[in-house]
């Protein structure tokens, strides 16, 4: 045969520069933006976490800003707090989305399903005080809760420990964050083409073990974003934990409030900032690897 064979070649050295170019030229205004407006306020804020500050004014350089919050007990406690009921909530969130998001992925009608998602998404759009407060007045001594219970005979006495109390915290934070879980995990799900299932039910998997071997590898990277966009925000709450927290559900959003707003002691609360960005951090690393591990596990 007289054919010739087509060889792919490679694009000139003058091509590829332009094209280095022109994606330089198209990156380069939105990261001018993201150092401007994201690199300079967090590098201000590491310069003020290292300053000493007094009613006189700034004193310069020191570390005891960091030596008070990883030594002082009352900085600790607020910090297990938030870890404990952050951590809480976001398990109680996982729980409540994953058969959220299965039916609505698999078992609703299309035409119902966009109409879900909208009221969804206004649910979690709705006046994050307004929540609260409708909260309070279910979770209070003479709430909703206690009220029925102590009509129907089953409780005596008001429960004290519905309001103001880390549980307290850990309920109104589930239901407030609840849409934003539900919908990446839905995303994921979504992607998943129903034959999967139903060859695995075929093959005699009950529903846990399709749920372990497939719906949970496959919804990895919605749990994912759901701990990027849910749990690290949780971190710097501070009117939820202040409204039906008391003192025993304080978090560390309200210790930074108190430093920086009421005390003045901007340096601790820099620091504070600092390390929780820190940690924000180590948890969407955590978080990364966690749903890449899961993803090889598949194969994909």
């Amino acid at each position: 045969m007289a054919t010739e064979q087509l060889t792919a070649r490679p694009p000139p050295k003058e091509a590829t520069g332009r094209v280095g170019v022109r994606v330089f030229g198209y990156a380069l205004p939105p990261s001018l933006w993201l150092i401007v407006l994201f690199g300079a306020p967090l590098g201000l804020l590491l310069w003020m976490s290292f300053q000493e500050y007094s009613i006189t004014g700034i004193g310069g350089f020191t570390l005891d800003n960091y030596h008070a919050i990883l030594t002082d007990a009352s900085y600790l406690k607020f910090a297990w707090n938030t870890v404990l009921i952050c951590t809480i909530s976001m398990a109680v969130m996982l729980v409540i989305a994953m058969p959220i998001a299965y039916l609505l992925a698999f078992r609703v009608k299309a035409r119902y399903e966009l109409l879900l998602l909208l009221l969804f998404v206004l649910a979690g759009e709705l006046n994050p005080l307004i929540r609260v407060y409708a909260w309070r007045m279910v979770l209070g001594r003479e709430g909703v809760i206690n009220y029925t219970l102590q009509t129907l005979g089953v409780i005596n006495n008001p429960i004290d420990v519905l309001l103001f109390s880390k549980l307290a915290v850990i309920i109104v934070l589930s239901t407030t964050y609840i849409p934003y879980t539900t919908i990446p995990i839905y995303a994921s799900l979504k992607a998943v083409e129903p034959d999967l299932l139903e060859a695995a039910d075929d093959l005699g998997a009950r529903f846990l073990t399709r749920f372990r071997k497939i719906l949970l590898p496959l919804a990895a990277p919605g749990i994912f974003v759901a701990i990027i966009i849910v749990y690290i925000p949780m971190f710097s709450e501070f009117a939820t934990p202040a409204l039906v927290g008391g003192t025993s559900g304080s978090m560390i959003g309200n210790a930074i409030q108190e430093q920086v707003l009421e005390l003045g002691n901007v340096g601790i609360g820099s620091a504070m900032s600092f390390l929780l960005l820190l940690l924000s951090a180590a948890v969407a690393f955590g978080g990364y690897r966690a749903a890449r591990i899961k993803r090889l596990g598949t194969g994909a």
